[in-house]
C-alpha cells in the first residue's frame, strides 16, 4: 500500500490548489498500511501514512478539464473541478471497491452538456443509459460510471462523476 501512497503522492503535489480539493486514500487488507493524502482549497496539503504525519501548504493551481481523463472520459471543455476524490482499496492491482469521483462547472446550460457527454461517451465506448439529467452505464473496460448533472443558473452547470473499478 505505501508503493501506492508513492504513486499518488505526485499527483496530490503537483495538483496542490486553489479551488480544488483533493482527496487520495490507499486502504491495505490489515490497515496497516493504510494511507491519505489530501489537500484544501487554501493549498493546505496532508499526507497519513504508518510512520508519517505531515500537514504543509504548497503553492495553489486550479485543475480544470484539461487535466482530466479516466478511461477516456474528459469533462466538459474549460470545465473546472471542485473536488476529485480517489479510494484505492486491497492488493495493488485489484480493483474491489476503488473508485474516483470528481465533481465540476460546466460553463454551459445544461441542455448542451448534457448532449455534448452522450455523444463523447459513446464515441469513447461507453454504454451509456440517462439518470436523471445525467447517465449511467459502463466504461469501455467494462468498470460501472454514473455522472450526475444539474442546471447552475441559465448558463453554467454542476456535475459529479464517478467510476468504480
Amino acid at each position: 500500500m505505501i508503493r501506492f501512497a508513492m504513486l499518488l503522492a505526485p499527483l496530490a503535489l503537483a495538483a496542490c490548489n486553489g479551488g480544488t480539493s483533493i482527496s487520495l486514500t490507499g486502504n491495505s487488507d490489515s490497515g496497516e498500511g493504510n494511507v491519505s493524502i489530501k489537500t484544501g482549497p487554501d493549498g493546505g496539503v496532508s499526507i497519513e501514512a504508518p510512520g508519517v504525519s505531515i500537514n504543509t501548504r504548497l503553492p495553489k493551481i486550479n485543475l480544470t478539464s484539461e487535466d482530466f481523463d479516466v478511461n477516456g472520459l474528459k469533462l466538459y471543455p474549460n470545465s473546472s473541478i471542485r473536488e476529485l476524490n480517489a479510494v484505492g482499496n486491497d492488493k495493488i492491482g485489484e480493483k474491489k471497491n476503488s473508485h474516483v469521483t470528481v465533481a465540476f462547472d460546466a460553463p454551459a446550460p445544461l441542455a448542451t452538456v448534457q448532449a455534448w457527454f452522450r455523444d463523447n461517451l459513446a464515441k469513447q465506448g461507453f454504454k451509456v443509459e440517462p439518470q436523471g439529467n445525467g447517465f449511467s452505464g459502463t466504461t469501455k473496460d467494462g468498470d460501472p460510471f454514473t455522472l450526475e448533472l444539474t442546471a447552475d443558473g441559465e448558463d453554467k452547470a454542476k456535475g459529479k462523476i464517478q467510476v468504480k473499478g
